[in-house]
């Protein structure tokens, strides 16, 4: 197969481009999408990104490194402030879908049903953006790519798509410049932790939450140059085996990494993951095997995931014609922890949508809690900072395909400031001072993502 240098490609797709869209008996009717992609040669996509200015911007790794995607511009857009628009988001997304099956839309939801932080304008609780300009790779090479979209009431067909086009970037250095800390703020700080944890526990006794899943969040004032790509492409070099992520929007960005997957779907084919408990990773061989075996006899660990795993398989026996659980209990090991693990995959009935997985499954019980829509209620109540889209759910969808993850390591930067986030299980009888020690090494775990800032 030809593959076209970036300059070439982008030349010809240009000229394609206007042949597709100046095409005056086009049906009127909204959408109306044209997707076009050539082969190029390849290229390093986050060095790729970071060269781009452009207001939206969007990447997307997955763990089995079959596909990765890195998008500039929108040539579609849906948002709703709320959960409660996504009945009404969803007809446009469905719309757009049944119009272009091959055209993805990588999406973000937050963990709460709205959201109010300043630090979060733009990230709205739902949102669903189809690039304009895609550069992607998957088993067959590299992509460049283009997608257009004629608006509704006569709106100009690609202008957008082919503004950016033109005004694409090539590559840019990564550099090894670091931004400097000026200074760090902790919400909640320890006395409100201890208040919170307290209130917590609780209220956890009384009204029989198995868990709740705590956060905080450090704020960074940073001086100097930082890159959310240059933070990625650091990271990825030793975790390839995790989902990767970032979106900016309007000078915002959040970015992060997973390894736990909300669900996927390929055809009618759907899978999911019950993830529950946790030790951490053994120094030696020996002392991995003691932490696994603790783990796999400890009464607590193993309610909690039966409870998880029941949660995810009733949105199965629902939602599928036919589901199946692997038998045999799993130990998921991470490079820093172990968790028990059980799969469950199954096929879907005709007429389900991704909708109902994604309203059924988040959020998930490992971001928030056991049961997870109390725990939920529990956070909305004692927590005194927006996540945001952290612990939320990011990942992409199409008409044949998607993939969801759950967001457990995510940091947003916004002008001069770099939040980072951190979850710990809270179960009954901990202790809140345990729990504010173990929040604050979560934290350096999540803060390992970014380049030349430390906890």
């Amino acid at each position: 197969m030809m593959r076209y240098g970036l300059e070439e490609a982008r030349k010809k797709l240009l000229r394609d481009l206007e042949k597709e869209t100046s095409d005056p008996a086009a049906p009127p009717s909204f959408p109306v999408v044209v997707r076009l992609k050539l082969p190029v040669v390849d290229i390093d996509l986050l060095q790729w990104l970071r060269g781009q200015k452009d207001a939206r911007k969007v990447f997307w790794h997955s763990p089995d490194e079959v596909f990765t995607a890195a998008g500039i511009g929108a040539a579609f857009e849906v948002s709703a402030e709320g959960w409660s628009g996504f009945e009404e988001a969803w007809g446009d997304v469905r719309e757009f879908m049944d119009a272009c099956p091959q055209a993805r839309l990588f999406t973000g939801m937050s963990f709460a049903r709205s959201m109010t932080g300043a630090e979060w304008q733009g990230f709205t609780a739902l949102k669903f953006i189809c690039p304009a300009v895609e550069l992607t790779r998957d088993r067959e090479g590299c992509w460049l790519g283009v997608n257009a979209v004629r608006g509704r009431d006569g709106e100009p067909f690609g202008p957008v798509s082919r503004a950016t086009l033109e005004n694409m970037r090539f590559t840019e250095q990564i550099s090894d410049e670091d931004a400097v800390t000026l200074f760090r703020e902790d919400v909640p700080d320890y006395e409100d932790w201890l208040c919170s944890a307290d209130a917590v526990l609780g209220a956890m006794e009384n009204e029989g939450v198995e868990k709740v899943v705590m956060a905080r969040r450090t704020t960074f004032g940073l001086q100097g140059p930082f890159s959310p790509e240059n933070s990625l492409a650091m990271f990825m070099e030793g975790q390839k085996k995790a989902f990767m992520f970032s979106f900016t929007i309007d000078g915002r960005s959040f970015f992060g990494s997973s390894s736990k997957l909300l669900y996927s779907r390929r055809g009618l084919r759907v899978q999911s993951r019950a993830i529950a408990g946790g030790r951490p990773r053994g120094k030696d061989p020996a002392e991995d095997d003691e932490l696994r075996a603790d783990l796999l006899k400890s009464g607590q660990d193993q309610n909690e995931h039966r409870l998880v795993a029941k949660a995810i398989i009733e949105v199965f026996r629902e939602f599928c014609r036919s589901y199946q659980v692997d038998c045999e209990q799993e130990v998921m090991k991470l490079k820093r922890y172990q968790h028990l693990l059980m799969k469950v995959s199954g096929v879907a009935n005709e007429g389900i949508t991704d909708k109902e997985f994604l309203l059924a499954l988040h959020p998930p019980s490992i971001a928030c809690g056991v049961p997870a829509e109390k725990a939920r209620m529990f956070l909305q109540e004692y927590e005194v900072f927006d996540r945001g889209w952290f612990s939320g759910s990011v990942g992409y969808l199409s008409r044949e395909q998607a993939e969801f993850a759950v967001v457990t390591r995510g940091c947003l930067l916004e002008q001069g400031k770099l939040h980072g986030y951190a979850g710990v299980p809270c179960v009954r009888g901990a202790d809140p001072f345990a729990l504010w020690e173990a929040a604050a090494g979560e934290m350096k775990v999540s803060m390992n993502i970014v380049r030349g800032v430390r906890v």
